[in-house]
């Protein structure tokens, strides 16, 4: 028959049953110290789940509205503007979860009440410019800019609150180590004056709570440190077990989120290179080639000199879309640099990569980059293409000869492309 394993709870008080009637003090106050270490651990860890992962996910999807709104008309996919609607219903659905959750915790409603209404300020804004599309009207440069900034202030409101949420938590694994530390004298007390079947009890009490809080405490310090990658290996069916569980849940979203550039919505540099490595490895195995595409804008910083940064962060942020809609779901696009992008299109051979890049090449030359009124702005890319495997023989040395290839794009007049091979 299976018989359900006991609780760190009930092993606690059998083997306190057993100890000398002067360890019973000592075990006394350990277990309460115990109950304030995993109230603490617990509380935190329902903040994250209540607050950090509904905020973390409002932050996902308002980043992945990254194709501007004013392209869903010409997009391929005649569905594409419902598209844009159903996402902003998950939205909506979104944070009236995270107004639920937030409704028993004072300190973030205020940062909540504010995202919530930036969001309908945004959200209104992506459907008077589709209801303006539907309609036949010309929307003006204006209402897409307008849309795009407010997208980046409900963003920000949404990053106060998670910065909030993390340094409670951090507050907490503080108060939560402290009261490890005096666990570990009282558990030390009892080894040291218990005799005989005591000294047994006491030791595998020991092993029981401080192991598993030793590894909540390395798991917190590593991620603290950034080391989002690191997840509890604990297979207790008890508290610790399910708190393990918990914080290794919140880390797949952390580092979900922490593997996109903010501004533009696409793979950071750090990500983009990880999943470089393992299309690398892939290839060895299925011996199927893939271009490595690095692209550089022409001339940016006289877009910036001239209009001024929010000019140039709105055209980063349209020209990011542009380079989503030019490749297959398949492939990965990244931001690499401050106007340096980068792509990586799968089982592709140097021609087809070749075909692909010149379009994206005229793509970007024939759109217009509107910003207002008064502002209309061009760009031309130099592009470079390296092929693994006939370019070289890792992804660092493919990074190498793709970005030799470039600089011969832009050393030879700039708006081309060029592949390794024959640079």
């Amino acid at each position: 028959m299976f018989t359900r394993p006991l609780s760190l709870r009930q092993r606690m008080i059998r083997g306190t049953g057993l100890m000398l009637v002067p360890l019973l003090l000592l075990g006394g106050a350990g277990y309460l110290l115990y109950l304030q270490t995993i109230d603490a651990f617990e509380s935190a860890m329902q903040q994250g789940l209540q607050i950090g992962m509904p905020v973390g996910e409002l932050r996902r999807g308002i980043l992945q509205l990254n194709v501007p709104v004013d392209r869903y008309p010409s997009s391929a996919t005649p569905q594409a503007g419902e598209t844009f609607e159903q996402r902003i219903e998950a939205i909506d659905r979104q944070f009236a979860v995270l107004r639920d959750a937030s409704s028993s915790l004072a300190g973030y409603q205020d940062g909540i009440r504010r995202a919530a209404t930036s969001w309908k300020e945004l959200a209104a804004s992506g459907e008077a410019i589709l209801e303006m599309q539907r309609s036949g009207q010309d929307v003006p440069p204006t209402a897409t800019l307008r849309f795009e900034r407010q997208r980046q202030v409900t963003s920000e409101i949404l990053g106060e609150v998670y910065a909030t949420l993390w340094s409670e938590i951090r507050r907490k694994y503080q108060n939560a180590r402290r009261d490890q530390r005096q666990i570990q004298i009282l558990l030390l007390a009892i080894l040291i004056t218990a005799v005989g079947g005591a000294l047994i009890v006491g030791n595998r009490l020991a092993q029981h709570l401080l192991k598993p809080l030793a590894q909540l405490r390395i798991g917190t310090e590593r991620f603290g440190h950034g080391d989002l990658s690191h997840r509890i290996k604990l297979e207790n069916a008890d508290e610790f077990g399910r708190l393990a569980r918990t914080f290794n849940e919140m880390a797949d979203q952390l580092e979900f989120l922490a593997a996109y550039d903010s501004l533009t919505g696409l793979l950071n540099k750090r990500e983009f290179e990880l999943r470089l490595h393992d299309e690398v490895r892939r290839t060895r195995r299925t011996r199927h080639p893939f271009v490595l595409l690095l692209l550089d804008i022409d001339y940016f910083k006289q877009v910036n000199d001239t209009h001024g940064h929010p000019v140039g962060d709105h055209v980063l942020r349209k020209l990011a879309g542009l380079l989503q809609g030019e490749v297959r779901e398949a492939d990965y696009v990244g931001r690499y640099g401050g106007e340096e992008f980068i792509i990586l299109l799968t089982e592709t051979s140097e021609q087809d990569g070749s075909e692909t890049a010149e379009r994206i090449r005229q793509s970007v030359e024939t759109e217009q980059f509107d910003v207002n009124e008064d502002i209309n702005i061009w760009l031309t890319m130099s592009i470079g293409l390296a092929c693994y495997p006939d370019d070289a023989v890792n992804a660092d040395a493919l990074i190498e000869r793709a970005d030799v290839a470039l600089y011969k794009a832009k050393d030879e007049g700039r708006n081309q492309v060029v592949a390794f091979s024959n640079s």
